[in-house]
C-alpha cells in the first residue's frame, strides 16, 4: 500500500510516517522545503515531495498512484492555507483512495508531552486577535 502524508514534518505527521513504515507501507511525504530536515530520521525510506502543501501541483504530483492520503494540517486561516490543501487533495486524489483529514493545534502522546510556554502564549494571543 502506498500512502501520501501531507504535513509529514510536523509532530503528528512524523508519528504517522513512522506508523506507516512500521506496517510496511510505501510513504510519500509532503513538506515545506524549510522543514525537510525534520524528516532526516526517515532518509532513504520515504519519498519526499517538497513544496507548500496548498500548492495544487505539489499535491497533484504527490497523491498520484497513492492508495490513501493522510492530511495533517495546522489550522492556518490566512490565504486559505488549510482549506486550499484540503481542496487540492479532494480534487486530485484517485477516486478509490481513502482520505483522512486531521487539523489541530497540539497533539500530546502522553502526560510528559506538554505544550511549551511559547506555544501557550501564541495560542492565547491568536485567540485574542481573532475574537
Amino acid at each position: 500500500m502506498k500512502v501520501c502524508i501531507i504535513g509529514a514534518s510536523g509532530k503528528l505527521g512524523k508519528y504517522m510516517v513512522r506508523h506507516a513504515l512500521d506496517r510496511g507501507y510505501e510513504v510519500v511525504a509532503v513538506c515545506r522545503p524549510k522543514s525537510v530536515a525534520k524528516l532526516d530520521a526517515f532518509k532513504g525510506r520515504i519519498t519526499i515531495m517538497l513544496g507548500l502543501t496548498n500548492d495544487r501541483e505539489t499535491i497533484r504530483n504527490s497523491v498520484a498512484g497513492c492508495d490513501g492520503m493522510l492530511t495533517v494540517l495546522f489550522p492556518w486561516g490566512k490565504k486559505h492555507y488549510a482549506s486550499g490543501t484540503a481542496q487540492a487533495v479532494l480534487d486530485f486524489a484517485p477516486s478509490e483512495a481513502r482520505l483522512v483529514f486531521s487539523c489541530g493545534w497540539f497533539i500530546s502522546r502522553d502526560e510528559k508531552d506538554v505544550r511549551s510556554l511559547r506555544l501557550q502564549l501564541q495560542e492565547r494571543l491568536l485567540r485574542w486577535v481573532t475574537s
